[in-house]
């Protein structure tokens, strides 16, 4: 058998590959060496073996890890890179820049003068030509267009009336000159009776426009008013014409009380005018008669009458009034025609009613 070994042997397995290491007795290498060498022996051996074991762990690193570098090269170098700048938006090009370019390119600067004369004559030209147009335009428009008229209604300081007149027919007897479907052709006649002295009337009733050229109380008082006339050279004939009733709403207390006294002054009228143009005078009761008719019509407030039809029938009625005192006052056969006149103009007025 062998002998056991006198130190403790340590193995130490580095790399895969066994390392012993044997540990002697101490206290006998204590005796054989002395403490000097003792101690540097120890170091040494503890240097020894920590050298063993970063040696190992080296090659073990070698042995595992393959580094590889980037081999270097004499071209490799860093490549600048430049920021771009956003292109710029492209010039303009306008009549000035066109001058500009070409006052640049023409030194002598003989031709820029001559194109830019030419360029504005030719500008201002086109410019009064518009001007011109725009003016004649104008023009014929104010001529051909004419502006609605708008009528503003009388501002009244009284409300409208609650009133309702209602009229009778009123029937009277005329001197009629002629019947016309145009209203030129009337007023060629009535013009030509003008100048041999008779004095007439147009009233428009039913589409048709009738000549009267007097008013009388009777057919007998129409009739000899029309021989008269007729020996002037006027053809004409006597008739009896009648308006029909009417009902006349929104009417005011006086305008009421105007239309209900207008008929009888008006026959009462008629029948004077009669007597003035065949009898030449008036009878006395006929003409207190109407005095006291009349004197009833003026007492009615004026300003108190909005209708324009009614105020036309109380003006109307007032200066044949006026006319007839006249009349009788100097017997004149030319107030007895203005009475005439006054009376188909009531007529008129009373008809459009």
């Amino acid at each position: 058998m062998d002998k056991p070994n006198n130190g403790k042997t340590i193995t130490i397995k580095i790399n895969g590959k066994d390392r012993p290491f044997q540990e002697k007795n101490e206290e006998k290498q204590k005796e054989t060496w002395k403490p000097k060498d003792l101690e540097r022996k120890e170091n040494n051996e503890e240097t020894e073996f920590f050298a063993s074991i970063q040696t190992a762990a080296a090659k073990e690193a070698d042995d595992s890890f393959d580094w590889i570098l980037p081999e270097e090269t004499e071209n490799s170098e860093i490549k600048e890179f430049k920021v771009a700048t956003p292109p710029k938006p492209p010039a303009k090009k306008g009549f000035s820049t066109l001058a500009k370019n070409f006052k640049r390119k023409n030194k002598q600067g003989f031709l820029t003068s001559i194109f830019l004369a030419v360029f504005f004559a030719v500008l201002l030209g086109i410019s009064f030509g518009f001007i011109m147009l725009k003016l004649v335009f104008t023009d014929q428009a104010a001529e051909t267009v004419t502006p609605p008229v708008t009528e503003t209604p009388a501002v009244s300081g009284e409300q409208a009336g609650t009133e309702t007149a209602s009229l009778d027919p009123l029937a009277t007897f005329v001197v009629q000159g002629g019947v016309f479907s145009n209203n030129e052709a009337a007023k060629q006649i009535q013009e030509a009776n003008a100048q041999k002295g008779a004095n007439s009337h147009l009233i428009e009733m039913g589409g048709q426009t009738f000549l009267y050229l007097g008013v009388s109380d009777s057919i007998e008082h129409a009739k000899e008013m029309g021989a008269d006339l007729k020996s002037k050279g006027i053809d004409v004939f006597a008739k009896e014409i009648t308006f029909d009733a009417k009902s006349i709403e929104g009417l005011n207390a006086v305008e009421k009380k105007l239309l209900e006294m207008a008929p009888s002054l008006y026959h009462t009228l008629s029948a004077g005018a009669a007597s003035a143009a065949v009898e030449k005078s008036i009878p006395a009761g006929l003409l207190e008669d109407i005095k006291k008719q009349s004197a009833n019509l003026n007492e009615l407030q004026a300003d108190k009458i909005k209708n324009q039809e009614l105020i036309s029938i109380k003006e109307e009625l007032e200066n044949a009034s006026k006319q007839m005192d006249a009349f009788q006052q100097s017997g004149d056969a030319a107030s007895a025609g203005k009475v005439q006149q006054h009376l188909l103009a009531f007529l008129a007025a009373y008809q459009s009613l």
